[in-house]
């Protein structure tokens, strides 16, 4: 048995009831509990993958006899890398939440509900087979939903979390109609036997399109991919820790990783690259909305949020370019400096009281070390070199300038996207004259300022990781001197124009777009998220508002009731579905 690869998942599951009783006795005590169990966690993970060999498949039990469902574990060079990445931020979310939220009541939901994600996204990684897999996809989905409405005495956070919940079920509804397919047609859902020979690939050229296409749109859900990509921004009303956790580095790569699993599904010949161009084009698609989106916020942490649809976007486009290696290192590199941006946007929060750019600014000096995390975190997301994000999306460009000149511009504009917002944030939070929220800030707790620092140094380090470590070819990522040439020039570029819009002539610009009908109204449709959220609005108070009021009459008015009857009822619907009454 791979014992470690179980253990990186299970721990954390295990480890719910455990921390509930330790939280309800003390909170301190029931975060505590969750860093150790997160970093067993993380020792399995490392472990799994320093000890990987030959890729394989492993099988406990029947899980659901009915459909003759085994507990597997699949351990390859995709899981143990991606379980390693995962298990590792988690740690440190977890480090930073104590410090973060150690005056919060509701702790002990609060880590229950983390220990509950984590292991569900492990298992997700780790899982063999598409029903196990889509079982901890569910879990996690209810997990985001009710952490981001943790705050449940804040009318927003409530909305947010319910909006999640629906988008979300958009996309997860198409995976569950091809699972079911996959189920019925195969008598499996393995991935090492529908992925092979006899599987998906025996099956009609248009059936296999379908069936991709459906997995795609649940992946866009999860993804936050232009169109389902709404949920994702609201989501910021939760707590910094569940945005830098889920909303960051974890949960929102499953839907990458679902398509890098079932890549061998994408690259058939029959298809002749149809769905791996959807995919390219809705990648780069997002990529550009998100990268716009970003650069009007006026929320810190929103900014971060459509920057991360953007990043994700990338993703989808190496994916759709056939460059596996890069969607894989730009998901690994993206977690990391985003989920520290996240926590230094954190700091600054807390130190601040605001979430609002315009009353920040001048507290570079005052936050040091946060400003120096905050900075690397921003310089990676750049992609200067040799920091980790540097050769993840540069190889993406390399792939693109192979592919031609319509993909080659699309990804040079939302790299010149990705570098505007990214030092925009970084002059209007840190530099120029103080905002009127800027009294006397010292930096966080040392309990939060450790996972910062860490995750600093990951960044300067991951590059010699990536060229050392042998769990993916190292000929895929490398960029070429082209792309290496564009890219620096983007980042050039982009650095001085945001320093006279957003610094030394900040003022002048400002007027600039006041004066300007066409560029006010630009910026309305940036701020606005093209509008995106008032059609869902339209559909929303047409058809689900309705059934929505319906619900809400079912409630308890108590949060661990609604939690309770929540957690039930997605139990019960799932056994119905596994045992075929569904």
């Amino acid at each position: 048995m791979i014992i470690a690869a179980w253990l990186s998942w299970l721990l954390p599951l295990l480890g719910v009831p455990l921390v509930v009783l330790a939280a309800r006795h003390s909170g301190r005590l029931g975060g505590w509990l969750a860093v150790a169990l997160s970093g067993g966690s993380v020792a399995a993970a490392f472990y799994a993958a320093l000890t990987l060999g030959a890729s394989t498949t492993e099988g406990y039990t029947l899980w659901f006899p009915p459909l003759s469902v085994t507990l597997q574990v699949e351990v390859d060079q995709l899981s143990v890398l991606v379980g390693a990445f995962v298990s590792f931020v988690s740690l440190l979310v977890v480090v930073y939440s104590l410090g973060y939220l150690k005056d919060e009541p509701g702790q002990a939901r609060y880590y229950a509900l983390v220990m509950l994600f984590v292991g569900s996204m492990m298992g997700l990684v780790m899982s063999g087979n598409l029903i196990q897999f889509y079982f901890f996809w569910e879990v996690m989905g209810v997990c985001s939903a009710l952490l981001i409405a943790f705050w449940s005495d804040r009318p927003a956070a409530r909305r947010a979390g319910l909006k999640a919940f629906v988008v979300t079920r958009l996309g997860d509804s198409s995976l569950l109609v091809a699972v079911v397919f996959v189920a019925v047609t195969f008598g499996t859902t393995s991935f090492s036997t529908i992925l092979g020979p006899g599987g998906i690939a025996s099956l009609g050229t248009g059936t296999i399109f379908v069936l991709g296409l459906l997995m795609f749109i649940g992946s866009m859900g999860k993804s936050a991919q232009v169109p389902l990509h709404v949920w994702l921004p609201d989501a910021m009303e939760g707590p910094t820790t569940v945005s830098a956790l889920i909303h960051a580095a974890t949960m929102v790569n499953a839907g990458v990783f679902l398509m890098l699993r079932m890549y061998p599904m994408i690259a058939l010949p029959q298809l002749s690259g149809s769905l791996a161009d959807v995919i390219l084009a809705v990648g780069a698609l997002s990529a550009l909305v998100g990268g716009a989106c970003a650069l009007a916020a006026d929320d810190i942490k929103r900014v971060l949020a459509y920057s991360t649809i953007s990043q994700l976007g990338l993703m989808f486009a190496a994916i759709g370019l056939g460059n596996l290696t890069a969607a894989a290192y730009q998901m690994v590199s993206q977690g990391l400096f985003k989920a520290l941006a996240f926590l230094a946007a954190g700091s600054v929060i807390t130190a601040l009281g605001t979430r609002e750019i315009d009353k920040m600014g001048g507290i570079a000096k005052l936050l040091k070390f946060t400003y120096a995390g905050f900075t690397v975190s921003i310089l990676a997301m750049a992609g200067l070199p040799p920091l980790v994000g540097f050769w993840s999306k540069d190889a993406i460009l390399s792939s693109a300038i192979s592919a031609g000149l319509f993909p080659t511009l699309v990804l040079l504009a939302a790299f010149a996207l990705t570098s505007l917002y990214g030092f925009r944030l970084l002059f209007r939070v840190f530099h120029g004259h103080p905002g009127e929220a800027v009294k006397s800030p010292s930096e966080p707790p040392l309990s939060m300022l450790v996972p910062i620092g860490a995750l600093s140094v990951s960044i300067l380090v991951a590059w010699y990781l990536i060229q050392a470590q042998p769990l993916l070819s190292s000929e895929s990522w490398l960029p070429g001197p082209y792309a290496l040439a564009s890219s620096l020039s983007v980042i050039g570029a982009s650095l001085a124009v945001a320093y006279f819009v957003y610094l030394s002539g900040y003022q002048r610009s400002a007027a600039l777009i006041r004066s300007s009908r066409g560029l006010t109204s630009l910026r309305d449709l940036f701020h606005d998220g093209f509008g995106f959220d008032k059609v869902y609005g339209k559909a929303y108070d047409g058809a689900l508002g309705p059934l929505a009021s319906a619900v809400s009459r079912l409630q308890t008015g108590l949060v661990e009731a609604n939690t309770a009857l929540l957690l039930l009822a997605v139990g019960v619907l799932f056994v119905l579905f596994a045992v075929g009454v569904l």
